[in-house]
């Protein structure tokens, strides 16, 4: 369905895509909201309940069983750092729902796992600086025990200190419940890739001392690290998170749509682009540079750089694409073609390779192999990754030529029932980057990645100071089940044109 030539549609006014993906493996979910339309705050704070209640529902008692947990502690703290390695992961406070406390689900052996929210959970204070939110966690209907908050206030001079009660009760909890193995939130196993700055591994060594000492050497010896449960949970989306992302695709394109028709080649600055008021809509442009210069426009040396002829302009998040001709052209030219038809060769292969049920390793070995076929070489490093940076003749230097070099790099996406969508690398990672062991996790059901990949044309011109290649960015979102890709929207088979 990929395979045709370029019909030019000139972009005075782009039409809006709609529509569902072709591929579709869960029925439609209605979330009750207007597609067409952005859906409000308090709309979004249900519907996020709602694939809450349904992660609750369906995940949490898959992910404990399939590792044999009987009981799960999440403990949070305003200073412990939300559970993963990026800096808008907030595992505990939205998917779980609060900043502080302990979140306990146990397995009892009935279909619902019981869930709990006991401990050192933060209510209103005695300065009355901030409001107090500690009900919400009552609103959201979700939790079968709540403990009644603490009163913040700090009290007269005592030999008793704050480790005093941080987790004191919890023995007598859990000693009710007889769990053989406990996971806690802190890291074992799945560490991140070697230069990773920003490191969160979960309780501090205070936490895990204060811990083992209330639950004395009998439960102690029996907490593991959460880190796989956590790693399922939010690699492993439900259906109304999946409708969720269709609706906000629908907005995301809206976005587009008015950043492309406000595109006035010799006048727009690239870098303005990306104001779309939304950062998943994040517009740039790529062209053809010099050598040690990225042709991505949001890099070095591109700082005040105006839209001209022969750009491509990009919403790469989102999957489309359009070329800006020059003056007398009426049509993109054959360079441009042949990219654009190379990208649809490429998509297609990712399309039908990127499966739910198989490993990052089985996919990678299965599309290098399709690739190869049709003249496409993958290659680890992305080439403004490299020393020297965007040197294409080194780095193409030992392959053929003529044949096109792909970098891959679709890693994991999530939403949960968070404000934002954000990056997943504890999860799934098909391509040349992140630890290997990530390519050994199995993607699930509606696994929700980008298709991220950077490939590099050999294309030649009598300008020799010019790159004699051209660079193509993907990193649209989409979904993967059993039968391959699953498009938030449809795919884009012809490139639009601005004038």
């Amino acid at each position: 369905m990929y395979r045709m030539l370029i019909t030019p549609i000139i972009l005075s006014f782009l039409i809006l895509f709609e529509g569902c993906a072709q591929r579709e493996s869960i029925k439609y979910y209605d979330l009750g909201i207007d597609p067409n339309r952005k859906f409000n705050k308090s709309e979004l704070e249900n519907i996020n309940n709602e694939i809450r209640k349904e992660k609750f529902d369906l995940i949490i008692p898959y992910v404990m069983r399939k590792n044999k947990i009987d009981m799960w502690i999440h403990v949070m703290r305003n200073a412990l750092p939300d559970y993963n390695i990026q800096e808008d992961d907030l595992f505990g406070a939205e998917d779980l729902g609060s900043t502080s406390g302990l979140f306990i689900f146990t397995d009892r052996g009935k279909d619902r796992i019981e869930r709990a929210v006991i401990g050192r959970r933060w209510g209103a204070t005695q300065r009355q600086y901030e409001k107090d939110k500690s009900h919400l966690i009552n609103e959201l209907g979700i939790y079968d025990i709540i403990h009644d908050p603490i009163f913040v206030t700090e009290p007269l001079a005592s030999i008793e200190t704050e480790y005093d009660f941080r987790f004191n009760g919890l023995k007598e909890f859990i000693k009710e419940r007889n769990p053989k193995r406990i996971a806690v939130n802190y890291r074992d196993e799945l560490g991140p890739w070697e230069t990773t700055r920003v490191i969160r591994d979960g309780i501090s060594h205070t936490d895990f001392l204060l811990l083992t000492k209330e639950l004395g050497e009998k439960y102690s010896r029996r907490l593991v690290s959460s880190e796989y449960l956590i790693m399922d949970y939010c690699i492993s989306p439900v259906p109304a998170e999946v409708e969720l992302l269709r609706n906000m695709r629908h907005e995301e394109l809206r976005l587009v749509e008015k950043a492309f028709n406000k595109i006035i080649p010799g006048k727009t600055k690239i870098e303005n682009l990306g104001n779309t008021g939304d950062y998943e809509v994040d517009i740039t442009a790529l062209r053809r540079m010099y050598k040690g210069e990225s042709q991505r426009g949001r890099s070095s040396g591109w700082k005040d750089a105006i839209v001209q002829g022969g750009d491509i302009i990009a919403a790469p998040s989102q999957g489309k694409f359009a070329y800006v001709l020059k003056n007398n052209e009426q049509n993109a030219p054959r360079e441009i073609q042949r990219l654009w038809k190379e990208y649809l060769k490429i998509e297609k292969i990712l399309a039908e390779t990127i499966k739910a049920g198989l490993t990052a390793r089985e996919i990678i070995e299965d599309y290098t192999k399709k690739l190869a076929e049709v003249d496409v070489i993958v290659v680890d490093p992305q080439l403004h990754m490299v020393q020297p940076k965007n040197d294409f003749p080194a780095f193409a230097k030992a392959y053929e030529p003529n044949k096109t070099l792909i970098s891959i790099d679709c890693h994991g996406k999530g939403k949960g029932s968070r404000k934002w969508k954000h990056d997943i690398y504890l999860g799934p990672r098909i391509g040349s980057y992140g630890p290997e062991w990530t390519y050994d996790v199995t993607l699930a059901e509606n696994h929700h990645f980008v298709l991220e990949y950077f490939f590099y044309m050999p294309s030649q011109t009598n300008n020799k100071s010019e790159d004699q290649y051209l660079l193509f960015w993907n990193h649209e979102q989409a979904v993967a089940t059993k039968e391959g890709v699953s498009y938030l929207s449809p795919p884009q088979k012809e490139i639009y044109l601005i004038k």
